[in-house]
């Protein structure tokens, strides 16, 4: 009889340990999720018609599409998505398509953009032309670029412009073959691995204005050039600039 009353509690106190660990593994796992970093916002999707191929893992949307994750977002006239269930699915875009993320707003006629894991990895949009712009410039720059093809990086926040690349930094402009640009730390790159055709740049010293005007000093607008489809820059169209202070009324 001692040995059963000793045995139960043994059994009691193992119970009663087991317990204790138990909370303290619960509190240390509340706590840890409490300090843990919040998670990656979660990719959505909306469109005024859906048609989906379970069997094919396919998934067409169109009317009004619009995908977001976080402060990035795509939209667009309609959206195809290939193996949905995927780590990689790859997504089309067309119609008035038009990427925006923190830092970059871009648009084109056409868009492919990867989500890996569900995340936008990156995108390529193709236009005639397509165009890129840099949002909440630190040095308050208009940067803006205009390309045949153009690349972004969500991760890393580089810019890649082909075919056809016009490059401005609001007031200067570049001309070349491939353009690589970093939104983050505003590096730009041109023909970085060399090519056929040489760079050709436009820098712009600020100017005064007439001295009748009554004009501070101002600085040349860039005005982008007109985009031709026959892939021959040469043949682009040049627009002179005018002073940004210049009017019929006289300098600013």
């Amino acid at each position: 009889m001692v040995d059963s009353n000793r045995n139960v509690s043994s059994s009691l106190r193992a119970a009663s340990g087991a317990g204790v660990l138990l909370s303290l593994l619960f509190a240390t796992q509340v706590g840890g999720a409490a300090n843990a970093p919040a998670l990656d916002a979660a990719f959505t999707w909306s469109a005024d018609v859906l048609n989906s191929d379970f069997r094919n893992d396919t998934l067409d949307i169109s009317g009004n599409v619009r995908v977001t994750q976080g402060a990035s977002s795509i939209e667009a006239g309609t959206a195809k998505a290939r193996n949905v269930r995927a780590e990689t699915q790859r997504w089309t875009f067309e119609n008035a398509v038009r990427i925006r993320t923190a830092e970059a707003d871009l648009q084109s006629n056409l868009a492919t953009a990867a989500v890996v894991n569900g995340q936008i990895s990156n995108a390529r949009i193709e236009g005639t032309p397509a165009r890129f712009q840099q949002l909440s410039s630190p040095s308050n720059r208009d940067v803006r670029g205009r390309a045949g093809v153009i690349e972004y990086d969500f991760g890393t926040g580089v810019v890649k412009l082909t075919n056809q690349v016009w490059f401005s930094n609001g007031k200067d402009e570049f001309r070349g073959d491939v353009v690589i640009y970093n939104v983050r730390d505003e590096r730009v790159q041109i023909n970085p691995g060399g090519s056929s055709n040489r760079v050709r740049g436009i820098i712009r010293p600020n100017q005064k204005t007439p001295s009748n005007s009554g004009g501070a000093a101002g600085t040349a607008a860039v005005v982008e050039p007109a985009f031709n489809d026959s892939g021959d820059a040469s043949r682009d169209e040049r627009i002179e600039p005018k002073l940004a202070t210049e009017s019929n009324g006289g300098g600013a």
